[in-house]
């Protein structure tokens, strides 16, 4: 009955759609909106994919100062800051996340900028400073952007240089002592030769206290410098080469909410207080989250003539990742100095990557296309170690992996009748990944080695060969409206939990894979002042990739493993309607229904000895309540798949002689959903976030007699709301506070 209920939605806005579209044509209101989802330029409209897409206007309009903020504007798209880790952000795209950063793991929400992707999760939450849009992907994209694309990818198209002297100031202030400073200037040296520079600082004083010290927690200090030189030696040839850098101090430590209603953290760890539990440089760490990326893009196209085009994109990144957290203590256990449950780590995340791209048209041009390969090589080195209530070290190792993977891509599409157009793509990717493990000399904990886990039979090189097909149909009944059909293949890499603390348990996961089949809409109506796009899904993911209990030689084990395949289906809409040039409202909803299919065999045993009786050991470990097994022995909701999410905005130009005043107002809600590992019951403690609405404003006066120059005041989480994000045991972790500020932006 769901599926029909959504599919009833989808015909009646396709109805409306190719209706609407039979009107005498007047010149609309809307833009035209360019992505590259397909690895070219076109429009939105024209484009069989799921895309949610924000120009920079967007984004400073909605309050979208980090790539975190996205997860409240696109559909079915929730995520997180990683527990204590603000750099990091787990992203779930239609139920299918990673919430672990350790660097065995991969995302399955991929993150994009100008082409380069980004390997690791400790830094893809970054400061947007000087964008010309994000596109988000929703669905598999495996085809053309490659592995660990299954729930979808988040594409960062950055500003490039401009053939005009110009650029903008910025500056602003606001609660918990924010102060953020923001600068871009393009400086043209002739017609060859391009350059632009930007810049950008933002802190702030921290918003949690602690409560045996005083000392604010929580703050953030981030800043960046980024040179973007475009070189034109003719008019077939560009060259773009960007170096940045970019610090970011952003923790996000457990904190709660006192009689008062202010933000109290209530663990005690201190700096310097591992010395001589801990070992090395990370004994000596402040308790917060630091990660510092240096970066190199090289991007060369070639133009070889008119229909035909040759692409070089090369990307090197080098991410130094520390962080000193302690992940549990609202209760009195947290009384020792060290923590309750520290975790300190310092790791070095190097990547490279080339690819080689050509695009082009042919058959008159009913025949586009485009190919290309791919490598990535990756290097991942991390010193890291754990306590234990307080007092015991469970680990303290350093762990090496990396990473060679390799891939050849083709997508056509060809206009085989003058209204239909099929594309075809496949991908071929191998990869080859590596691992070891080590305790430091002179740590205490487990005496991991590589050596030993080799003997317990667990591979230390894991393989993997896919093809990654996607094949779609669309129709245009009019030049207003689109509609597709298509099935997508994803995969994402399999890996080693890395957090084991005995050597035979870094048993390997399997990779996951997904097939999507998605029907879509795409239409601009009623005179081109109502756009609505809306996709009804529905994919199968092949063992997913999360916590559960396993069988390793007679012992169960608690790791990450393949214990269900995923199961989702749901509705998204984009619509954005602009019934005059000053006005403009926007809505996305996202539907969606998640499942867990498939169960293994010995998952199931462990929730019927919960269900016969809850105080009962299923072979020496409890049955009830553990991985996604609840308290009632039923299997949990999937993490992250809210039932619905809704984002709604609006904006109006009031032009009252010499100010324009432009007001923003933005409502984002969802449904309660799971944020624990795995998804317990809704009345497990700490593991389920209820309903949850988060108002949003923005207010930006322009004088006329004074071009260039804005002032604008803004609040996110108006209410300053305590909503839970995400959860470790029984520890939630809340997101940000309410904030408001004001900021003055100068543009020449």
């Amino acid at each position: 009955m769901q599926n029909c209920k959504w599919l009833a939605i989808f015909a009646t806005l396709t109805a409306s759609a190719v209706a609407s579209a039979q009107d005498t044509p007047r010149e609309g209101t809307l833009e035209e909106v360019t992505v590259t989802a397909q690895r070219r330029e076109q429009s939105l409209q024209n484009v069989p994919i799921a895309i949610s897409a924000f120009s920079a206007e967007q984004i400073a309009a909605r309050g979208i100062t980090d790539t975190y903020d996205l997860v409240r504007n696109i559909p079915n798209l929730t995520g997180n800051n990683n527990v204590g880790v603000g750099t990091s952000s787990s992203y779930y795209i239609r139920g299918i996340g990673n919430a672990e950063s350790i660097a065995t793991f991969d995302v399955p929400v991929g993150t994009y900028v100008d082409d380069v992707y980004l390997s690791r999760q400790n830094h893809n939450n970054f400061a947007l400073f000087d964008v010309e849009r994000i596109e988000v992907l929703r669905g598999p994209q495996g085809t053309l952007f490659g592995r660990n694309t299954t729930g979808g990818a988040i594409n960062v198209v950055m500003r490039k240089p401009s053939a005009e002297r110009r650029g903008f100031v910025e500056v602003g202030a606001g609660r918990f002592g924010y102060l953020q400073g923001r600068a871009s200037l393009d400086l043209p040296v002739n017609d060859k030769f391009r350059t632009k520079f930007s810049v950008f600082r933002a802190k702030d004083d921290g918003y949690a206290r602690q409560a045996s010290t005083g000392i604010l927690f929580n703050d953030r200090d981030a800043k960046g410098v980024r040179a973007d030189l475009r070189f034109l030696p003719t008019d077939k040839f560009i060259v773009d080469l960007v170096g940045e850098y970019v610090s970011d101090r952003n923790t996000n430590f457990l904190n709660v909410l006192d009689a008062k209603g202010n933000r109290v953290v209530n663990n005690r760890i201190i700096q310097g207080a591992l010395v001589g539990t801990f070992t090395g440089a990370k004994a000596l760490l402040a308790p917060g989250n630091e990660a510092r990326t240096s970066a190199v893009t090289l991007n060369a196209k070639w133009n070889l003539r008119e229909n035909l085009s040759f692409t070089s994109i090369s990307g090197w990144r080098d991410t130094k990742h520390e962080f000193l957290i302690d992940s549990g203590g609202d209760i009195p256990r947290a009384s020792t100095t060290k923590g309750f449950t520290s975790l300190a780590n310092i790791g070095d995340h190097r990547q490279w990557s080339q690819e080689f791209k050509v695009n082009g048209t042919s058959a008159g041009d009913r025949l586009t296309w485009v190919a290309g390969i791919y490598y990535l090589r990756e290097h991942n080195r991390t010193d890291f170690a754990n306590l234990g209530n307080g007092t015991t070290v469970t680990a303290d190792r350093t762990m090496t992996n990396g990473l060679k993977t390799s891939a050849a891509y083709a997508q056509l599409d060809y206009q085989f009748l003058p209204r239909w157009t099929l594309t075809t793509g496949l991908r071929y990717t191998e990869e080859t990944k590596d691992f070891a493990i080590a305790r430091n000399p002179g740590a205490g904990g487990a005496a991991l080695s590589t050596a030993a886990i080799a003997a317990a039979g667990i591979p230390l090189v894991l393989k993997e060969n896919e093809l990654t097909p996607r094949i779609a149909v669309a129709f245009k009944p009019n030049d207003a409206v689109m509609l597709f059909v298509s099935s997508t293949r994803g995969f994402k890499s399999g890996g080693w939990p890395a957090r084991a603390t005995a050597n035979n348990a870094f048993i390997p996961f399997k990779p996951e894979k997904i097939w999507s089949h998605e029907l879509g809409v795409r239409a601009d109506m009623f005179g081109n002042t109502l756009r609505v796009n809306a996709t009804v899904f529905y994919a199968i993911t092949d063992d997913i990739q999360i916590p559960a209990r396993i069988d390793f030689n007679g012992l169960q084990i608690s790791t990450t493993t393949n214990p269900a395949d995923l199961k989702n289906h749901g509705l998204e809409i984009d619509a954005t309607w602009a019934p005059t040039q000053d006005c403009a409202l926007t809505a996305g909803v996202g539907l969606q229904k998640a499942k867990y299919i498939n169960i293994t065999s010995n998952v199931l045993a462990q929730a019927a000895a919960c269900r016969a009786n809850p105080a009962a050991l299923f072979n020496g470990a409890p049955a009830c309540n553990a991985n996604f097994v609840d308290q009632f022995g039923n299997i949990a909701t999937p993490v992250r798949a809210p039932d619905h999410t809704v984002s709604l905005s609006a904006t109006y130009h009031a032009h009252l002689g010499n100010l324009t005043l432009s007001p923003t107002i933005g409502v984002n809600a969802s449904d309660e959903y799971a944020i624990g590992t795995t998804g317990s019951a809704p009345s497990t403690n700490g593991t389920w976030a209820g309903k949850q609405t988060y108002l949003n404003a923005d207010l930006t006066a322009e004088l006329r007699s004074l071009p260039g120059l804005s002032i604008s005041i803004n609040c996110r989480n108006c209410q300053d709301k305590a909503y839970p994000m995400s959860a470790l045991g029984i520890f939630q972790f809340l997101d940000r506070p309410g904030s408001w500020g004001a900021n003055l932006r100068y543009k020449f």
